[in-house]
């Protein structure tokens, strides 16, 4: 039976939760969310002066029929084991790492379940903009609910692709957070090194962002390995030294990263065809040699 109008709720209306509450429905409309934080409640009443907004879990259930819980992975079974779900519930978690297991409760009281991922970065809250234009990993059993997160994925000019099972999730996850959140850590230790050019930190930030910027044009325009550059792509050896070199004596730990994020993408590099086989030799070795022994 196709899902036509429901009334959906949010569980724990965070940077993700309130950018779910803000938004807009092509079907269905928000009527609750929750926080815990007595202060967050009370700017969510503020900002969203239409729906009903609780600290309970458990009210946000008895107001909704479709409720996202968008707490965090390690909150996501216990908030759901904590509610007396019933048969015409629709119960979605947005983790990307999580499969459906940490919504078992919900599904053996008969509720449909699905896990709903936005590969997207939410710095901020309440900003339903970042559900557009991104895509959006669906784990889902149920064709009815699958087709009305596709038809919310439609609505925000996104993309959808399925993913499930353990091994599926981790590796996926793994890679958002790859591409996210330690590429973000990574060009914080690449703006730390400015310092040894009398450029503090946030200045090299923004003497960054126009390479940072073209590199992810690149990446989205011409694919790999086409969007790879620099020593590594041209077996530059006696640069690379330089690098190790100077990377041990500032920090230690970013010439291991240095080593080990190069040394991981190497073959990547290397499709380019530029190395011979001598070159990738004596990389590899230059670049394991910087890494701590097994």
């Amino acid at each position: 039976m196709a899902i036509h109008n429901p009334k959906i709720g949010i569980i724990g209306a965070g940077r993700v939760g309130s950018s779910f509450a803000s938004a807009t429905y092509p079907d269905g409309k928000i009527v609750a969310a929750s926080s815990r934080r007595t202060e967050h409640r009370a700017w969510l009443k503020q900002r969203l002066p239409n729906i009903t907004i609780v600290d309970e879990a458990a009210n946000v259930a008895e107001l909704a029929d479709l409720v996202f819980i968008t707490t965090s992975d390690a909150a996501i079974k216990p908030v759901c084991d904590s509610i007396s779900w019933q048969p015409h519930h629709h119960v979605v978690h947005c983790s990307g790492a999580l499969t459906l297991s940490a919504l078992k409760s919900a599904a053996k009281a008969g509720a449909s379940v699905a896990g709903f991922h936005p590969l997207q970065t939410f710095p901020g809250y309440a900003n339903p903009d970042r559900l557009s234009n991104i895509s959006y990993a669906i784990d889902c059993d149920g064709e009815a609910l699958t087709t009305w997160l596709q038809s919310f994925a439609d609505a925000h000019d996104s993309n959808t692709f399925t993913i499930q099972g353990e091994t599926a999730h981790a590796a996926y996850h793994a890679s958002a957070v790859l591409a996210c959140g330690l590429l973000a850590g990574l060009v914080g230790i690449s703006a730390e090194l400015w310092q040894h050019a009398g450029i503090d930190r946030s200045r090299a930030l923004k003497l960054l962002a126009p390479i940072l910027k073209s590199t992810i044009e690149a990446i989205a325009d011409d694919g790999l390995p086409d969007a790879i550059s620099g020593p590594y792509v041209r077996g530059d050896l006696e640069t690379i030294r330089k690098h190790l070199e100077i990377t041990s004596d500032v920090n230690p730990d970013t010439s291991r990263a240095y080593a080990a994020l190069a040394l991981a993408q190497l073959h990547i590099a290397n499709e380019k065809g530029n190395l011979d086989d001598r070159s990738l030799t004596v990389i590899k070795q230059l670049l394991t040699s910087h890494l701590p022994t097994r």
